[in-house]
């Protein structure tokens, strides 16, 4: 375990700095995030994905955005930088989820849970959940060419008809003069070219999460 890992490089006055990717678990304390601090730890990554419970339910991730905010900001008070994988364009994911999706990475950078963060077009593969039950995931998958081999993407139509591109372009955006600490007060929808609905997300939500115990 990494509690393991730290402990043995700490008796052995390894004096390395070391990073590594990981899941948001809630077993990630304060005291965990010290130790491995102490250790050596610099930094940690891991996949918030899309921040949004219902589509993190869907995915079965096993996580809440609430409970990603509480191990981030542990990660943080303990000096550790987060870099959060984020995702846009997944089975179902509607405007009003992006935006939504936005205002709480805004809020997980305002509140310093994260400090980096790239957010990545969702990919169907053949072998993934969504591409072996394509409609638990309310998709229907596009033919795959005469030529599989070593050809892993498969095209999907989703019925949201949503224009993923468009608001990919606003996200990364947004996420980059976030990392520069630029637009953590303004209003999500100043980043995209075209209307969008305003976030259903309470402005205080990360801190509120952060105020309770997981």
């Amino acid at each position: 375990s990494l509690k393991a890992l730290a402990t043995e490089l700490i008796e052995r006055n390894a004096g390395i700095s070391w990073w590594g990717n990981i899941r948001f678990e809630k077993t990630f304390s304060p005291e965990l995030c010290e130790l491995l601090a102490d250790s050596g730890c610099i930094a940690v990554s891991g996949g918030l994905e899309v921040a949004s419970d219902r589509l993190l339910n869907l995915m079965k991730k096993g996580v809440s955005v609430d409970q990603v905010a509480r191990v981030t900001r542990a990660f943080s008070d303990a000096g550790i930088l987060v870099h959060a994988y984020l995702m846009y364009g997944f089975p179902t994911q509607t405007v009003q989820d992006t935006v939504d999706a936005l205002e709480y990475v805004r809020q997980l950078f305002a509140n310093d849970c994260i400090q980096s963060g790239f957010f990545h077009r969702f990919a169907c593969t053949v072998h993934s959940p969504v591409g072996k039950n394509p409609e638990e995931y309310g998709v229907t998958l596009q033919p795959l060419p005469p030529v599989t081999f070593a050809k892993n993407d498969i095209g999907f139509h989703d019925p949201t008809g949503v224009d993923h591109d468009a608001l990919g372009r606003a996200l990364k955006k947004a996420i980059y003069n976030y990392m520069h600490g630029i637009g953590l007060d303004e209003d999500v929808r100043t980043w995209f070219p075209f209307k969008v609905p305003k976030t259903t997300v309470s402005k205080n939500r990360i801190a509120r999460a952060l105020s309770q115990q997981g």
